[in-house]
């Protein structure tokens, strides 16, 4: 079960205190698929923060389903598919990882501007902007450890 803190402002949060080199290394390996699965993991505790629906988890499963896809025919797509369609298939990929990413600074920063609200925590927005989750989660880890020693 997630680990509980409680901010200054009694709110009760379940995010998951997580290794932030095991994220990079998981990360790194699924050439960034895990992102939409730490969207996951915590989607319950980042729904509890939102008073509307700004994150689309919809999107995130079909964005996390389509880069595993991707990842499978990068390593095994030319067995079964030619040049042609490997070419044909690389310049989709290039697309998605343009959406790909614009669905992630777009769900960062929503998820910056409900933490601060609710938390006393303060996000640089230059330090998400290039390490978007890891940075989240590396606030997220400093946040439980104050709890616990309080």
């Amino acid at each position: 079960m997630n680990k509980s803190f409680i901010n200054e402002n009694q709110f009760s949060v379940d995010f998951k205190k997580l290794n932030l080199l095991v994220m990079f290394v998981l990360s790194f390996i699924t050439m960034g698929a895990y992102i939409g699965i730490w969207f996951f993991r915590n989607r319950d505790s980042i729904q509890y923060f939102a008073y509307k629906p700004t994150i689309h988890f919809g999107l995130w499963r079909w964005f996390t389903v389509i880069s595993f896809f991707f990842l499978f025919i990068h390593f095994f797509g030319g067995l079964a598919i030619s040049d042609y369609g490997m070419a044909n298939l690389e310049s989709y990929e290039i697309l998605f990882n343009f959406c790909f990413i614009g669905l992630l600074y777009y769900s960062i920063f929503r998820l910056r501007e409900s933490l601060e609200e609710e938390t006393d925590l303060v996000l640089n927005k230059y330090l998400l902007f290039f390490f978007h989750v890891f940075y989240i989660q590396f606030k997220l880890n400093q946040l439980h450890s104050t709890s616990k020693q309080s």
